[in-house]
């Protein structure tokens, strides 16, 4: 069976590559003169360009801090997760000893 997994970089990319098309189409079928469209596309196609560096700038930025901010997640988790399979086993151990027979000697 196939996993449905959406990756971050390559599900944003397809999303804004379809965005750019409809945008085209919706812009090439208004009722224009030809240059005032091609101009009002080279105007938005230069602002969506500089959106989309500026959101890869931030993202590269924070990209440091949110990776910091997994890796305390994933320890703090961890460590509760060590800490609950321990408490189970101790408690494994106690109803053991509890229905155990007693030891002869």
């Amino acid at each position: 069976m196939r996993e449905n997994k959406t990756d971050g970089p390559g599900y944003l990319g397809w999303f804004l590559l379809g965005a750019v098309l409809g945008a085209a189409v919706a812009f090439l079928t208004a009722p224009r003169p030809g240059r005032e469209t091609r101009e009002l596309l080279a105007e938005r196609g230069g602002e969506a360009a500089r959106r989309a560096q500026q959101w890869a700038t931030e993202a590269q930025s924070h990209a440091g801090e949110w990776l910091e901010r997994s890796r305390e997640l994933l320890e703090e988790q961890t460590k509760r997760l060590l800490a609950a399979f321990e408490a189970g086993k101790e408690a494994m151990r106690e109803e053991i000893r509890k229905w155990a027979p007693p030891a002869r000697g």
